[in-house]
C-alpha cells in the first residue's frame, strides 16, 4: 500500500470534505496517512474523526505562529494514547533565540521517551545542534521533508533510529544528489506535507500528489514502483514498531 508519511489533514479538512477525498485516494492505493496535528483545534479534529486510515502526532512547532499547542496537550494526547508520535517539533534558524528552542525540543523529546513513542523532526537549519540533542535521546526519529546539506544528511542516515521521508522538495535539479543519497540509504518514505494552503485553487484532490510524487521518484530512480513501496512498507514497520 502507498502511505502518505506527513500530511496535515485536519488543516486540509478547513478547504474539503474529507471523507470524499479519503475515499477516492483509497482507489488509487493510498491506504494509510501519518498526519500531524499543530493546534488544539486540529488535535479535537483528528479525534472525532476516528478514522483508522490516519495516525495523528502532536507537538510544540519551533516556528509556526498558529501553533496553539503547549507541552501539556502533547502530555494528555500522549496518556489517553491518541498520537502515534511527538511531533512536528525540532529546531528552525528562522524561529526564537536557539536556546528557547532547545529547551522546548529537549522537553518533547522527554514526553516521547517517557510514553515509548517516535517522533517526527521539522530541522531547518541548526543539523549539528539538532543532532547532539537527539543524541541524548535515543529514539524512533522521522525527519520529515528533509532538504539541508548533504553532509548532515549522512551524518543522520548513519544512524539505525532515524528515518526521511522524501517529499517536493528535493524533487528539484540543485537537489539531486541529495534525492539520490535519501534513495540510496534505503530509509526513506513518502510525504506531500498537504495543507489547505499548499492546495491550488481548483485542485479536486491534494492527496493525489501522492502518486505523482512515487510516480516521479520511480522515473528519476528505475526503481520499480513495487520496490519502492516495499521499502517504504518496511520503514513504515520499523518506524511504528508493529507488524503490517
Amino acid at each position: 500500500m502507498l502511505i502518505d508519511a506527513h500530511c496535515h489533514l485536519a488543516n486540509l479538512s478547513s478547504k474539503y470534505l474529507l471523507s470524499t477525498l479519503l475515499d477516492e485516494a483509497q482507489l488509487y492505493g493510498i491506504e494509510a496517512y501519518l498526519s500531524n496535528a499543530l493546534t488544539k483545534e486540529e488535535a479535537r479534529i483528528y479525534q472525532e474523526l476516528n478514522d483508522k486510515r490516519i495516525k495523528f502526532s502532536a507537538g510544540v512547532h519551533p516556528n509556526f505562529d498558529e501553533c496553539d499547542l503547549e507541552v501539556e496537550d502533547v502530555v494528555r494526547l500522549a496518556e489517553q494514547k491518541q498520537i502515534w508520535a511527538v511531533g512536528e517539533i525540532g529546531v528552525d534558524r528562522y524561529g526564537p533565540p536557539f536556546p528557547q528552542q532547545q529547551a522546548l525540543f529537549e522537553a518533547q523529546l522527554k514526553i516521547a521517551s517517557d510514553f515509548g513513542l517516535p517522533v517526527v523532526l521539522h530541522i531547518v537549519g541548526f543539523q549539528t545542534e539538532a543532532w547532539q540533542i537527539m543524541r541524548k535521546f535515543p529514539l524512533r526519529y522521522l525527519i520529515h521533508g528533509y532538504a539541508g546539506s548533504l553532509p548532515a544528511f549522512e551524518l543522520f542516515a548513519k544512524q539505525d533510529n532515524i528515518w526521511f521521508t522524501i517529499s517536493e522538495r528535493i524533487l528539484r535539479l540543485d537537489k539531486t544528489e541529495l534525492l539520490q543519497a535519501t534513495i540510496d540509504s534505503g530509509k526513506y518514505l513518502f510525504e506531500t506535507d498537504i495543507t489547505a494552503q499548499y492546495a491550488q485553487a481548483k485542485e479536486l484532490n491534494p492527496l493525489l500528489r501522492l502518486v505523482v510524487l512515487l510516480s516521479r521518484v520511480e522515473r528519476f530512480s528505475r526503481i520499480p514502483h513495487s520496490e519502492l513501496l516495499q521499502v517504504q512498507a518496511d520503514n513504515y514497520q520499523q518506524l511504528l514498531d508493529f507488524s503490517l
